[in-house]
């Protein structure tokens, strides 16, 4: 792990460059409230016994990384009532500076140009790179995404109780890693034993690495207040590839439809008992869908 300081950004930004730096790079971005420890390590892998590089970081406000200038914002309670009410919503720092933050990382790393996979909120982030900057991005893998809350189904009503509370920072680590366990069983339809177990592990680790609720909520925030990309998206023109769940309760598969029809050239691959999450049975796959997408790109 290493720390890199941007200053043109404001903040530092801690990330893993794994591979061979000649090889061709990846830039991994990361869903909401989310570290880089919640990349399957086997995914990560997976990729590198491909022959690519990989480099894996904590987005802003998040894990080990700074949070950079915070705009003054609302209560969450007031934001989503706004955004509920179709008014705008204030954010302490935008998709777009999320988007300035992955690009200042690549030219820190001297990477002039690079392959994207980005998955949930890092999705969004990923496409607004490749909006953006379509001169850096060679080509483009969007996991579970969307091109804006208001262009897909709301979540289920079953996931949003438990999507939208957050136990206390001073809560208990056991009472956080119970709290994050019911989310990630609820969004990522997780039956399987031996999958919650490993999903506990995983959870457990990070949050002894991190824990910044705030940091999530404004994240959260970046995301309402940018409620519909399509125009965007509908200017992305690199290769692109849309992978999501059948199952994803959280968003909603009707997302990745409104993504292909706003980017017609892209493959789209829907993946079968799959939540909003990336469980040990789905890496396989994710690791072939991805390197065929660049091997064709």
């Amino acid at each position: 792990m290493a720390r890199i300081e941007l200053p043109q950004r404001g903040l530092h930004l801690e990330y893993e460059r794994h591979g061979d730096p000649a090889n061709r790079p990846i830039m991994m971005v990361m869903g909401l409230g989310m570290q880089l420890v919640a990349w399957p390590v086997g995914l990560v892998d997976g990729l590198l016994a491909r022959g690519h590089q990989v480099i894996v970081f904590d987005n802003r406000d998040i894990g080990l990384s700074g949070s950079g200038q915070l705009q003054p914002t609302q209560s969450m309670g007031r934001s989503m009532l706004r955004y509920l009410l179709h008014r705008p919503v204030r954010a302490a720092y935008t998709l777009d500076d999320m988007a300035a933050d992955t690009i200042a990382l690549a030219d820190a790393l001297e990477l002039e140009r690079f392959d994207l996979v980005g998955v949930s909120l890092g999705g969004m982030v990923a496409q607004k790179i490749a909006f953006r900057a379509p001169q850096r991005v060679r080509s483009l893998v969007s996991i579970m995404s969307n091109a804006g809350p208001r262009t897909a189904p709301w979540a289920k009503l079953s996931v949003l109780p438990k999507f939208l509370a957050r136990p206390k920072k001073s809560a208990s680590v056991e009472s956080q890693i119970e709290h994050f366990a019911g989310l990630f069983e609820v969004i990522g339809c997780l039956t399987d034993e031996d999958e919650k177990r490993a999903m506990r592990e995983r959870l457990r680790g990070a949050l002894a690495r991190s824990y910044q609720p705030a940091g999530t909520a404004r994240q959260l925030l970046a995301v309402l207040s940018d409620p519909d990309r399509s125009a965007e998206v509908a200017q992305i023109r690199c290769p692109t590839t849309l992978i999501h769940g059948e199952l994803d309760p959280l968003v909603q598969i009707a997302a990745m439809d409104h993504l292909a029809k706003l980017i017609p050239h892209a493959s789209t691959h829907r993946i079968a008992k799959l939540g909003h999450y990336m469980p040990g049975w789905v890496v396989p796959v994710l690791i072939e869908r991805i390197d065929a997408h660049l091997q064709s790109s």
